[in-house]
């Protein structure tokens, strides 16, 4: 992005945000006064990759103080006993004890770059090559969802293998979710659902994990 552009995406958000204060705020007025004299008490929390076209406010129709949302690189959430789960621990254990938020959703998508980073990784170890860019943080944290991926790549060939890749990932992070004990108790004691949900973007449709299945259904509105 040259110098000209960059100006003007900064005008723009600025502009963006005149509009929020004079229109979307005037419009909510009481409720956003509320929300900042009162605080937070979303029910929901999401857990989403941080992809720009990936928006929960906007794909859900929500507005400011409705969900508690985590972003990262292929909306992972690494096991209990991990060393890289600071960060995402803090933000499960303030959603779970201090907010107690009802649902916790994993939402995955097509066509996510933190995956195919990771698809990458994989093929690169498994051949023995040096990748030409190398990076500071991007394959060591996508490199955390490897057990995921390992029965897809070196099992079998598989046709769909970004989808499948995609939701192997969602799996594994909806799964490491019950390793933070709290978060497992809070699910036994029925206080607490956990989900996990998989975006494309392309035909506009939302899939499900399947109840007492690893299979993804498509959402029934």
């Amino acid at each position: 992005m040259d110098e000209g552009n960059f100006y003007i995406m900064v005008k723009e958000l600025v502009n963006g945000f005149k509009n929020f204060r004079d229109s979307y705020f005037e419009k909510r007025s009481q409720v956003l006064q509320q929300l900042a004299e009162k605080g937070q008490s979303p029910q929901t929390m999401v857990i989403c990759c941080s992809d720009s076209r990936v928006e929960p406010s906007i794909l859900f129709g929500t507005g400011p103080g409705d969900l508690f949302v985590v972003r990262n690189v292929a909306n992972l959430v690494p096991p209990f006993t991990s060393k890289d789960n600071v960060s995402i621990g803090s933000a499960l254990e303030y959603a779970v004890k201090i907010l107690r938020v009802k649902d916790i959703i994993v939402l995955g998508h097509a066509h996510c770059g933190g995956v195919a980073a990771l698809c990458k990784s994989i093929n690169n170890d498994k051949e023995g090559e040096i990748t030409d860019n190398p990076t500071d943080f991007i394959k060591s944290w996508v490199d955390i969802a490897k057990p995921a991926l390992s029965k897809i790549y070196f099992d079998h060939k598989d046709e769909n293998i970004e989808v499948n890749s995609e939701r192997a990932v969602l799996l594994y992070s909806y799964n490491n979710l019950l390793t933070y004990p709290w978060l497992n108790d809070a699910v036994n004691k029925n206080s607490l659902e956990i989900h996990a949900w998989w975006l494309d973007f392309k035909s506009v449709m939302l899939w499900k994990k399947a109840q007492g299945s690893d299979s993804f259904i498509p959402m029934d509105f």
